[in-house]
């Protein structure tokens, strides 16, 4: 917090102010608990005082059952500057008020933590000191009551979600230093967090992520009685919500076409027909692209997915015509909306037949990331590829005079937008096979939801586009579908 402070103060002309000045000019305002045994007021830490002309600590000072203790607050004025300040609170003015106000604010959650304990029914000055130091009779502070989160996330194996909890405590660490306490979180408190990710240009996505984290440990500090209040007003208008567009993060279906034919091919030569890479590079080069083109054309995966996949029951049900997983991002909340089955086109066959696994029950499809690794380490695995296929779509994009540069999740957000934009497919098809069917009857989890041969109808159009005499047909069929007075009331409102 930086205050204005006025450094021209008119009638003190000595270097030192004599504390013998009564405590109600000292005192800037006071506040007296819910049961009315403690009393705290605003004012200056004069113990350690000597020349009274240099800035001295602003503290609040507390009074209970003949003890005392000073909370300090951060702030500093010198006595002349602070006598003034309280000049200007007792006669109402409106110089200085802003300042005045937050120091009020900052007394005030001194007094809320005072009435928190109170009601918890264990206050004594040392409780309050603890609680005011970001403690708790344990040690609880926010950093304990994140670690103990993250832990639980391992111990559970979700991994990833472990790791996000760790990189954005050491955001708030960044951010925010390691004394804050309890009695800091408020509404402002994540405001001015917001403003700071937002001066360091980081994007809206990765605060909206960093803040709803944040939120997660919050409610965990309010449901133990650490924090007052409700995270619906802490984080209004914080923007922990928002999302940056990703709408523009695709390839249109000719691109994909090119990039399927470009992998087919298995070369890339220079203009003179020169070869611009060694073998190793080729090869890694060309099976990413082909998990790349795997993950749009398998109904969007994103890579976890992908090299988590294994020849399931349901593999071998169909004779090796579907595959099917459960999302990992979202199956710890809702198995039943997280199933995915998507038909093996003959342009996936494809690349399985180059970079695949033989076909064995429960052995994962490609033979990238062991099923026995822990799951820091699986996320290790998946972090290193998603950077090497990044790279490598950069050079097949350089290479082929493409302005997008493609990372793994435009897959994902490249099978959704080119189905809907086909015009042919159903948006429920494309709903349920990137996982977010809601469905949770029991019928279905016994039946899959489409026939194979509509399957592969819909998926054909992530590389080929509606012909005209496709259009054509569908015209014909809805009008053969028609009433004859349906028909005739159509035709009525098209020669209008």
């Amino acid at each position: 917090m930086k205050l204005e402070k006025n450094k021209a103060v008119k009638g003190h002309q000595s270097n030192k102010t004599s504390p013998s000045s009564s405590r109600g000019e000292k005192c800037l305002a006071k506040f007296t608990s819910s049961n009315g045994t403690v009393y705290g007021s605003l004012t200056l830490d004069i113990r350690k005082a000597g020349d009274y002309s240099q800035p001295l600590p602003v503290a609040v000072r507390i009074s209970h059952d003949g003890k005392k203790t000073f909370l300090r607050l951060g702030e500093k004025y010198t006595m002349e500057e602070w006598i003034q300040l309280c000049d200007y609170e007792k006669t109402g003015r409106r110089s200085q008020k802003a300042e005045r106000d937050e120091l009020k604010a900052l007394m005030d959650k001194v007094k809320d933590m005072t009435n928190q304990i109170i009601d918890e029914g264990v206050f004594s000055i040392k409780k309050l000191q603890d609680r005011f130091q970001g403690k708790q009779d344990d040690g609880t502070s926010i950093y304990r009551i994140w670690d103990e989160y993250i832990q639980k996330k391992k111990d559970d194996g979700k991994a990833g979600t472990a790791r996000v909890g760790r990189d954005i405590r050491n955001r708030f660490i960044k951010d925010n230093g390691e004394n804050v306490k309890f009695a800091d979180i408020d509404h402002s408190f994540i405001q001015k967090w917001a403003a700071k990710m937002r001066k360091a240009e980081l994007s809206t996505t990765y605060t909206g992520i960093v803040l709803r984290s944040f939120r997660t440990i919050v409610n965990i500090a309010i449901s133990k009685g650490f924090i007052k209040g409700t995270t619906k007003e802490m984080f209004k208008d914080s923007g922990y919500n928002k999302k940056a567009s990703r709408k523009h993060e695709f390839l249109d279906v000719p691109t994909m076409r090119q990039l399927y034919e470009f992998w087919e091919k298995d070369e890339v030569k220079d203009k003179n027909g020169n070869k611009l890479f060694i073998p190793r590079d080729k090869h890694a080069l060309f099976r990413d692209l082909g998990l790349f083109l795997f993950m749009y054309l398998g109904d969007g995966q994103n890579l976890a997915d992908t090299l988590r996949l294994e020849y399931d029951g349901w593999y071998f049900a169909t004779h090796g015509k579907q595959l099917r997983f459960f999302r990992h991002k979202t199956k710890e909340r809702n198995e039943d909306a997280s199933e995915v089955i998507f038909p093996v086109t003959p342009e996936i066959k494809k690349i399985l037949d180059k970079y695949a696994n033989e076909p064995k029950l429960g052995q994962r499809v490609f033979p990238i990331m062991s099923q026995f690794l822990t799951p820091e380490k699986e996320i290790w695995v998946i972090q290193r590829y998603n950077k090497y296929i990044r790279k490598h779509m950069s050079k097949v994009a350089e290479h082929l005079g493409m302005e997008q540069r493609p990372s793994p999740t435009w897959a994902r957000h490249s099978f959704a937008t080119n189905l809907n934009n086909s015009g042919r497919v159903p948006y429920k098809y494309i709903s349920d096979s990137m996982g977010h069917s809601s469905s949770s009857d029991i019928t279905s989890n016994y039946i899959g939801t489409y026939p194979l041969e509509k399957m592969l109808q819909y998926n054909a159009y992530l590389l080929k586009e509606p012909k005209q005499e496709d259009k054509k047909a569908d015209l014909l069929k809805l009008l053969k579908g028609m009433s004859p007075e349906e028909r005739a009331a159509l035709m009525e409102e098209a020669s209008k």
